[in-house]
């Protein structure tokens, strides 16, 4: 496989799950019309994005094992054609918070297939020697889902309104499909049986997806809460979106040169562990920031508390990349259940508290995940890592 077929396999892996996961996130970012217009608050906006992500946490297993069975290519296609066209109804049927829930909860199912499809095809034609900077590429597609969520807010948002943003977004769905290769070389011959100490077990995939869904909580308050907390912390619209947008630009920095160091020195486990540490450090630092620091230290969360997705799935797929789709989907499981719970529990002490109370909750769950993901990131199992 050349390195343009790479290149083009990696850009469309970013750009299925970007197109995939921008409805929940252009929500959470244009909410402050939206929530206007419907009449609803925080603690909605929560429930709305936790309908999301435990929807796909529901469907994500056995999508993932449906991924195997179909191939990646057909999967992707219909993620790709089911995105387009569930933000176009929203943008053109949504009048209540009943319609927008049922349109989301739609869009998780189609969310539910990228992951595993963009896993599967990137298992299979990447080498191991760059296993980490190829997955920590491919997870910046949430991340530049809320980088496009972010800039639209002063670009589209304020000025057309937030159905405007709904209806430009299935544009990108245009340059996706093109990505999609019609015919590809056979993978190569497959790889090296893993030994006994580097395979995860299924108990450690799921102490992982535990530890996916406390370190989700981050991106629940980020992706969800950021504009309208900055908002309420000083800063004008306009620039509370160009903050989150700056943040998840941060994020996809993060993912990447992380993914850098590891592939070049080693340390993929670590590496995990070491970021959830740092998030928890930062999340917990916001309450006391203001102005330039507040800008910094929400620059920081993003690059720490939801920097680590790639380092994860580079794991699990390092682990035994045969199965790529049907493992990597059981931690994407626990990824999706902390963004659907978390944004339900942040929104409710958003709404009865502040946005205070909320940082420090994120903290603590990324605290709890680092203790959860030690016995399996730090231990005997992780020599080689």
């Amino acid at each position: 496989m050349t390195r343009t077929s790479q290149l083009r396999l990696l850009t469309l892996g970013v750009l299925l799950v970007t197109l995939s996961t921008l409805p929940v996130f252009l929500t959470g970012a244009a909410f402050f019309q939206i929530g206007s217009e419907l009449a609803l608050g925080p603690l909605a906006l929560g429930a709305l994005t936790a309908a999301f992500f435990l929807t796909a946490a529901a469907v994500s297993p056995r999508l993932g094992r449906w991924v195997e069975r179909v191939g990646w290519q057909k999967a992707m296609r219909m993620n790709i054609v089911g995105s387009a066209l569930l933000s176009t109804l929203i943008a053109a049927l949504v009048r209540n918070a009943w319609a927008l829930g049922a349109l989301l909860v739609a869009g998780a199912v189609v969310y539910g297939i990228s992951n595993p499809a963009a896993n599967q095809a990137l298992a299979q034609y990447t080498s191991p020697r760059r296993i980490a900077t190829v997955f920590g590429i491919k997870h910046a597609g949430i991340p530049s889902s809320t980088l496009l969520a972010g800039v639209a807010v002063p670009t589209v948002v304020i000025d057309l309104g937030w159905r405007a943003a709904f209806l430009i977004a299935p544009l990108l769905a245009v340059g996706v499909w093109s990505l999609v290769p019609r015919h590809l070389p056979d993978p190569p011959p497959a790889v090296a049986p893993v030994r006994d100490g580097d395979r995860l077990t299924v108990s450690e995939l799921r102490r992982l997806a535990g530890v996916a869904a406390l370190g989700a909580m981050a991106a629940g308050a980020l992706g969800t809460f950021l504009v309208t907390a900055s908002v309420e912390a000083g800063l004008d619209e306009a620039t509370a979106g160009w903050l989150q947008f700056a943040g998840s630009g941060a994020s996809i920095g993060a993912r990447l040169l992380a993914g850098l160091a590891v592939d070049r020195v080693g340390g993929v486990r670590k590496a995990f562990f070491s970021l959830l540490a740092a998030g928890a450090v930062a999340f917990a630092l916001l309450p006391w920031a203001t102005g330039v620091w507040f800008v910094l230290l929400v620059v920081a969360a993003y690059a720490t508390g939801w920097g680590w997705p790639g380092l994860l799935t580079a794991t699990v797929v390092g682990s035994d990349r045969s199965s790529a789709a049907s493992r990597s989907a059981i931690t994407q499981a626990g990824v999706f259940v902390g963004g659907g719970v978390g944004p339900v529990v942040l929104g409710f002490v958003a709404d009865r508290l502040s946005f205070d109370p909320m940082w420090l909750l994120v903290a603590a769950s990324l605290a709890l995940a680092t203790l959860i993901a030690a016995p399996v990131l730090l231990g005997r199992r992780a020599r080689r890592g």
